[in-house]
């Protein structure tokens, strides 16, 4: 009977505890439409680990050699009303972290030119979620998609230069 060495073996080890922790990364990030809290709490901590994560890299890159930057953006939701943290905005890319302090499910849409740029997942009360989204010069608004929570005032217009 022949054996194979431990230190042989390490290395397949490692591709497989790669792998295993892809394919976990990959399930989580496809939570899905289970609807249940525990999926969606999980989906955003994963979510807003990522987004905390690119934007370190973005920031630490520097500006040279023309590579554009993201900029970090918080927007607070509460009983129906939205606060960003910023209120003078540059055009380009923005990483926007959704803080929901309110009582209600909301998410967050970014509209432009009377189109929708993007929207973020919908989060509970107490639930954070991440969004990108490019921003070109002119007014942008910024207002939660659900139900009619638009209607209700839930909207703010902000300026990009």
């Amino acid at each position: 009977m022949s054996r194979t060495p431990i230190h042989r073996s390490l290395p397949g080890l490692a591709t497989g505890a790669a792998l295993l922790a892809l394919g976990l990364g990959a399930l989580t990030a496809c939570g899905g439409g289970s609807g249940t809290a525990s999926s969606a709490t999980t989906q955003s901590a994963a979510t807003s680990s990522s987004a905390e994560s690119s934007a370190a890299l973005s920031s630490d890159s520097g500006g040279s050699g023309g590579a554009s930057q993201t900029e970090a953006l918080t927007a607070t939701e509460t009983n129906f009303k939205i606060k960003l943290d910023e209120d003078h905005l540059k055009a380009g890319s923005y990483t926007i972290t959704v803080v929901n302090d309110g009582q209600a499910t909301h998410d967050l849409a970014v509209e432009q030119n009377g189109t929708t740029k993007a929207t973020s997942d919908s989060i509970g009360p107490g639930e954070k979620t991440t969004l990108k989204v490019d921003l070109a010069a002119g007014q942008a608004v910024f207002f939660c998609s659900i139900g009619n929570h638009r209607a209700m005032g839930m909207e703010i217009s902000v300026q990009v230069t």
